[in-house]
Order: C-alpha cells, then sequence, then structure tokens
C-alpha cells in the first residue's frame, strides 16, 4: 500500500488556507468578515494548528476577510505560528514570552505590538480591520467575549457565524481530499500491519505500539488508538490495557490519527484462531450492513436513507434487534462531524463529502465488533479510501 511522501502533500496542499477562505466567503456572501474561537476553525481559515491545543483548551482566535486574515495567539506560540504563517504582521500575540532573533530574521519585534491579554487582543486585531457597515459572523460560545466585541464595534452587523463555517466544510477541497486520502491510507496500513501479530499471549499495549509506530512513520499524528480484547471489546472508546490475547477471543481496533489537522477513523475486528460460529454470524450481519452502506454512497441519496439500508441488512442477519443512533458521520478537521448518518438526517449526499460507514455491535459479559470505512462522495458515485481486508479471521487476512 503506498501513501504521499511529505513533498507530495505540500505540493498539493498549499495556499490551503487561502482555498478554504475563498469558499467560506464564495458559500456565504451575506458575510464580508469572520471572527471565529473554535481551534479547528482557527486552523480552517489560517493554516496553522497549535500543538498547544493538545495540551488542553488554549485561547486563540482568527479573523479573516476574503483577502486577508489575523491570527490571534498566545505569545509563547507566535514563533510556531510564524513558521507556518510567514507573515509576522498577521500574528496578533497575547501576554510575554521572550525569543530571540539573528538579525535579518523575521520575528516577534515585526509583528503587532502584544496585548495584555486575549479580549484585549482580539479588540486591537479587528481594529485593524474597517468594519463600518460590516456584516460580521461571530462563531465563538464565549458569551463574555461576544459581549465585548459587541460593544466595541457598534458600527458592524453581528450574525452567528458557525453555520457559515459548518456549510463551507461539508464538502471538501482537492488539497483537503489529498490530506483525508493520506490519513486513511496510513491508518489502512497501520491496521494491516498487526495482522502477522495477532495470536494467544501477545497484549493489547504490543497491538496499539505497532499501530502507533505506523502511523507515525507515515507522517500522521495518532489521536485514538482503541485496541480491546475479549469482553474488554465490548468497551466501546477503551484505552489498550496489558492484557494478553486468548485463543478465542475478539480483537476489536478502532483508530484514527491526524494529518496536518485532517482526521481518519477506521475499524477491523479480528478473532484469535478461528471464530465461533456467534461470532461469525453476528459478524457476518455486520459487514453485510457496512458493505450495503458503502454500495448506497452516491450524490442525491439521502443520509437517513443510508442509516435504514444498513439498520435492514444488519437486522436480515444474525443480529434481528440491532439497534444504533447513527451508522456513521461526515470527517475532515473533526473526525465526527457534518453531517451525521442518521434517522433524522435529511441531508443530500453531495460531490465532496467525505464520510466514515460503520456498523458497531457491543454487548456487556460478551465483547464487541465493528467494521468502518471511509469514502468520498463523487460526481457518479464513492471512492472508497480504506481497503484492508475485512474477514474476521485472521487466517483470511494474512
Amino acid at each position: 500500500m503506498r501513501y504521499a511522501d511529505t513533498e507530495t502533500l505540500e505540493q498539493h496542499t498549499a495556499n490551503l488556507a487561502f482555498s478554504c477562505r475563498e469558499k467560506l466567503f464564495s458559500t456565504a456572501p451575506e458575510l464580508d468578515l469572520i471572527i471565529t474561537t473554535d481551534p479547528v476553525h482557527v486552523g480552517y481559515l489560517t493554516g496553522y494548528r497549535s500543538i498547544l491545543q493538545d495540551a488542553g483548551p488554549y485561547a486563540q482566535a482568527a479573523i479573516a476577510t476574503r483577502d486577508r486574515v489575523a491570527l490571534i495567539t498566545g505569545a509563547s506560540d507566535a514563533a510556531a505560528a510564524l513558521e507556518e504563517l510567514e507573515d509576522p504582521f498577521c500574528i496578533w500575540r497575547y501576554g510575554t514570552f521572550y525569543v530571540g532573533a539573528t538579525a535579518g530574521v523575521a520575528s516577534y519585534a515585526d509583528m503587532p505590538a502584544p496585548g495584555a491579554n486575549y479580549a484585549d487582543t482580539i479588540v486591537s486585531a479587528l481594529s485593524s480591520f474597517d468594519l463600518r457597515g460590516a456584516r460580521v459572523g461571530l462563531d465563538t460560545r464565549d458569551e463574555r467575549l461576544a459581549h465585548t466585541i459587541w460593544r466595541q464595534f457598534p458600527q458592524a452587523a453581528f450574525q452567528n457565524g458557525a453555520p457559515s463555517l459548518k456549510r463551507a466544510r461539508a464538502t471538501k477541497l482537492p488539497g483537503e481530499l489529498v490530506l483525508l486520502r493520506h490519513a486513511s491510507c496510513i491508518t489502512d496500513k497501520a491496521l494491516e500491519s498487526i495482522v502477522p501479530m495477532i495470536r494467544a499471549g501477545v497484549t493489547e499495549l504490543d497491538i496499539a505500539r505497532e499501530i502507533t509506530s505506523t502511523i507515525v512513520q507515515g507522517g500522521g499524528i495518532p489521536r485514538f488508538v482503541v485496541v480491546t480484547s475479549g469482553e474488554r471489546s465490548s468497551r466501546v472508546d477503551a484505552y489498550a490495557r496489558n492484557k494478553r490475547l486468548e485463543d478465542g477471543d475478539l480483537l476489536r481496533m478502532d483508530i484514527g490519527c491526524t494529518v496536518n489537522g485532517y482526521c481518519s477513523d477506521m475499524a477491523r475486528t479480528l478473532t484469535v484462531g478461528g471464530p465461533s460460529d456467534q461470532q461469525a454470524e453476528r459478524y457476518a450481519a455486520l459487514l453485510a450492513g457496512e458493505q450495503a452502506q458503502i454500495a448506497a454512497l452516491r450524490p442525491g441519496a439521502l443520509a437517513s436513507d443510508i442509516f435504514k439500508i444498513a439498520i435492514g441488512a444488519v437486522r436480515k442477519g444474525a443480529l434481528p434487534d440491532y439497534q444504533r443512533n447513527h451508522c456513521g458521520h461526515g470527517i475532515g478537521l473533526h473526525s465526527h462531524e457534518f453531517p451525521p448518518i442518521a434517522p433524522d438526517s435529511n441531508v443530500l449526499l453531495e460531490p465532496g463529502m467525505v464520510f466514515c460507514v460503520e456498523t458497531p455491535y457491543y454487548e456487556l459479559g460478551w465483547g464487541g465488533m465493528m467494521v468502518e470505512d471511509t469514502a468520498i462522495i463523487t460526481d457518479d458515485g464513492h471512492e472508497l479510501l480504506t481497503h484492508s481486508a475485512r474477514e474476521l479471521c485472521q487466517d483470511r487476512v494474512k
């Protein structure tokens, strides 16, 4: 299985943030400017994703028009932001942090003066834009910050900016699809890599370690590595433990990573040794449901109909009472994003949408199993991004 190298990724994703901003304002002609404090949307509009977001909530914001962007971030983060954005004039930092610079190198000295705090710095950055009569989308859950902005800029007409971003992100640009393909490919490769390891005595942590290593070697950042075996396979989103596999165990793996902020999410189930009749029959029902979904993916299909197809196919097999609140979801900058494949999802599929389709089953005291794949909706159907074998028995997937 091949995946793109770093140079190829860079070639295909150059100026992606600019293209994302163009798309946003093309799909939201009612907006002249947008402000967001959502870290995912900050990355979407600026192209910069801070490692500090991985340590917990970190206050950042982005302000964007069609032809200009401003990033608001902490002073310690500004050096990394400058490496990505290259233009020091668009980086507005708050707080104090000391980073020197060699003569002639763009540095903190070239950036706007630092603000005392996060909110004041957003106000300062906004003051550098002409907001007279501007139609401004505000995407924040911080009510105090929203009231501060409203008071400071009464000359602007504000509206909720979140729906515009949601609409723009529902379909993906070519550069986004390159990143999603790569993320899916290295996750697929990681799940293939562990097949020869599956035998009694190997631990869940051994398998998780191999999956993580393969993802990192492919240029991804592991985000969730669910490796659960035996009865633990029913424990939905659980960390791997130092539990040894035993003959007859189910091994359920649900794996996701990011590449430049774009996500993968896929799953496979194997057995240690041959499956029991019940394991084989239940898994066959789940696989039939997932494969029926994939076959139905095309432009104009209704997301709720895809859900019904999946549930109906599973119930024809060994799980006649199968229940789910969803059988898939959009994927992009979030591992779960709009639109869902759910009974009340009255969304027509469009070219450029990307979906994970899945049919999991969990039974405490018995175990869990699932199969999940990723596909792009194309003009005439779909492009499947994940191809590793889906058979339950390891002897058939070697």
